[in-house]
């Protein structure tokens, strides 16, 4: 197999992963040219992989050595020539009897070719895919956060550092627009930290920082078990206001993307902000449940994002910030 032939199968190889996900995004690739489309994928792919490996049912140690490893491929590969077939492959640290022993290099093996491509083809920096490995790496070692800078940070590494790398794909008018982008990772993050708060509180995880559930007078065993009481209702209010200060300084990558980066930025924009009006309209029920987007809501975004003539009289900016 050929240098070409290997980064046609490996794009393959990351479109089935994207497929098999179900995410609801990896219908928004299609409002990206073809191009782009195969550089989203391999991204998807990428992080997907690594989200696995950050949740298989390994010990956390075995886990984290097992990242630390990706992390190292993914660096060597990132550093070599884009058009070379062959992929660099580190010592495996041994764990007997795992099946990741086979699967994380087969992987490896079949992503990092569409990968690198996609990495030299848009030009997107090497430190924004290491940080993606980083933030999975953190979830491993950190359940709790003390202050809001941490949480930050935090979300920067699982959020922004895609978002950063998006862009590079979608193509933007420099000079990137770096604190619009990070805002925007912030806000979609802190709304699936909102979203989630029942399930991370199952999983003994607590997102929301300590200095800010304290100044309402919760503990972490009211976290842990979240009841919807004044209290809580009243952080989560705290957290929305913050979270919507975000989506209006994200909306700002909107004037530097190229034309046809714009739906997919829009339908991410518009979905997660859609998200976040549905969590203030009943925050009581994310103490029991993960709040979705109804069908309704995910059938009138693609409507207006796939189709032209609806996409050009979408309001710029948004009506959410309109009316802030």
């Amino acid at each position: 197999m050929n240098a070409d032939q290997s980064v046609a199968a490996s794009y393959r190889f990351a479109r089935r992963i994207s497929r098999q996900s179900g995410s609801n995004f990896y219908r928004s690739f299609w409002l990206l040219p073809p191009p782009k489309r195969d550089a989203m994928v391999a991204l998807y792919a990428f992080a997907r992989i690594t989200d696995d490996v950050g949740d298989c049912g390994e010990p956390t140690a075995l886990r984290t050595r097992w990242l630390d490893w990706w992390r190292h491929t993914t660096a060597l590969n990132l550093m070599g020539d884009s058009e070379s077939q062959t992929i660099t492959l580190p010592d495996l640290p041994d764990a007997k009897g795992s099946q990741w022993m086979e699967v994380l290099p087969a992987k490896a093996n079949a992503v990092l070719p569409a990968i690198r491509h996609a990495a030299a083809r848009y030009q997107i920096p090497s430190r924004y895919l290491l940080e993606i490995i980083d933030g999975v790496l953190a979830d491993q070692q950190k359940t709790r956060f003390d202050t809001y800078e941490q949480l930050e940070h935090y979300c920067y590494l699982v959020a922004s550092a895609v978002g950063l790398a998006c862009l590079h794909i979608w193509e933007f008018n420099e000079p990137l627009p770096t604190e619009a982008a990070i805002d925007c990772g912030l806000a979609f993050q802190m709304t699936n930290v909102l979203r989630d708060i029942a399930e991370d509180a199952r999983r003994g995880r607590i997102y929301l920082p300590r200095q800010h559930y304290q100044q309402h007078g919760l503990c972490e065993d009211d976290l842990l078990h979240p009841r919807a009481d004044d209290r809580l209702l009243c952080l989560i209010q705290d957290e929305i206001q913050r979270a919507k200060k975000l989506f209006n300084s994200g909306w700002g990558v909107w004037d530097s993307l190229s034309d046809d980066g714009r739906p997919m930025f829009s339908m991410m924009w518009r979905t997660y902000r859609r998200l976040l009006t549905r969590i203030e309209e009943n925050p009581s029920a994310v103490v029991s449940r993960r709040i979705c987007l109804s069908a309704v809501d995910r059938l009138g975004l693609g409507v207006q994002h796939f189709l032209p003539m609806r996409f050009r009289r979408m309001p710029v900016p948004p009506i959410e910030i309109q009316t802030r």
